[in-house]
């Protein structure tokens, strides 16, 4: 590649560059003026000034209250979330305890004591920390 290549490619890079850059400043132009338009629009509409600054109101208590509907919603969705994350931590904790009693040669502990072993009567010679100990 040549250098007279090398600074064509340069140029049109600086080029493509500044084309992106002002199609963001047109947007931005464009948005922003939308937005005053529509004000101007509300402001200077045909209505009584005390008409449209109850509209303005009122439309500001329909959106702090949907605010706080949406916040309500996702404080018991997080609420939830946390509880079964907690459960399932625990059950982690429970899964792993019993996995290490297992590895050091007791059976695996449970509180009914005909599930974990069929019952004291049936086992010959209990294991230390057996769930089947008396």
């Amino acid at each position: 590649m040549s250098l007279r290549d090398v600074l064509n490619k340069s140029k049109k890079e600086k080029k493509k560059a500044q084309a992106i850059d002002t199609a963001k400043k047109v947007g931005v132009g464009l948005g922003v003026g939308a937005a005053v338009g529509a004000a101007a629009g509300v402001l200077f509409a045909p209505k009584a000034g005390e008409e449209t600054r109850k509209d303005i109101a009122d439309a500001a208590k329909n959106a702090a209250q949907s605010v706080k509907e949406g916040a309500g919603e996702v404080g018991e969705k997080i609420s939830k979330i946390v509880e079964e994350g907690k459960e399932k931590i625990a059950n982690l904790k429970k899964d792993k305890e019993a996995d290490e009693e297992v590895a050091a040669g007791g059976d695996k502990c449970c509180d009914d004591h005909e599930s974990c072993c069929g019952g004291c009567a049936e086992v010959e010679e209990p294991k230390m920390g057996s769930c089947c100990e008396d």
